[in-house]
């Protein structure tokens, strides 16, 4: 079985197992989502339209989207482990496949209001240099191709976002905008080179 083909499964299992409210709809875009990209060969761009695969989540009250190309992997947050001394946006660590993997809150990180205690949430893990960083989101909602040329830049936004963590705010306005956010900025916080957290130097 080939590496893509044991991702693909592996997030088959996982999201089928978490029960998700969208159920049929979303599962299939994002599984179909993230087969193609697998699938396709490096180096090869594929014809037709240009845009950006997007997970769409919800943190707090606003929309956000993640690139489908750097995310690895989607599940129901468990349990985490917080680590002393480290900023608040850092929610802890948590158990992913046997491994400990770095959880960042966002609600903290993008100044947002926090969820219950009790509330359900969903851990996006994207990939760092082989290395898998979770952010943590209120829910999911549905894959969306963007046309980057529609992307305002944050700058000229005006919303009092932290413009270093934003591509671009998408079509819409108010809570209907879709913010995407700038996974490169994110995984160049300090804070994940900490030895305490930082999962390469665990090997």
């Amino acid at each position: 079985m080939t590496e893509s083909a044991t991702l693909r499964d592996r997030l088959h299992a996982r999201i089928e197992w978490a029960g998700n409210e969208h159920d049929a709809a979303f599962n299939k875009a994002l599984l179909q989502a993230r087969t193609r990209r697998l699938a396709a060969p490096r180096g090869i761009v594929a014809d037709g339209p240009k845009g950006i695969d997007v997970l769409n989540c919800r943190i707090a009250s606003e929309r956000y989207g993640v690139a489908l190309d750097s995310l690895s992997e989607v599940m129901p947050l468990g349990s985490w482990t917080p680590v002393p001394g480290q900023p608040q946006y850092l929610l802890g660590v948590t158990n992913l496949r046997g491994e400990i993997r770095p959880v960042l809150d966002l609600h903290s990180l993008l100044g947002l209001e926090p969820p219950a205690a009790d509330a359900r949430t969903w851990v996006i893990f994207i990939d760092d240099e082989g290395a898998e960083i979770g952010l943590r989101v209120d829910a999911l909602e549905r894959i969306v191709a963007l046309d980057p040329a529609t992307l305002t830049n944050p700058q000229n936004s005006g919303n009092g976002l932290p413009q270093r963590f934003v591509t671009g705010i998408g079509p819409g306005c108010g809570s209907d905008a879709l913010i995407l956010l700038d996974t490169r900025q994110i995984l160049a916080l300090d804070v994940l080179r900490d030895a305490r957290v930082d999962t390469r130097c665990a090997s």
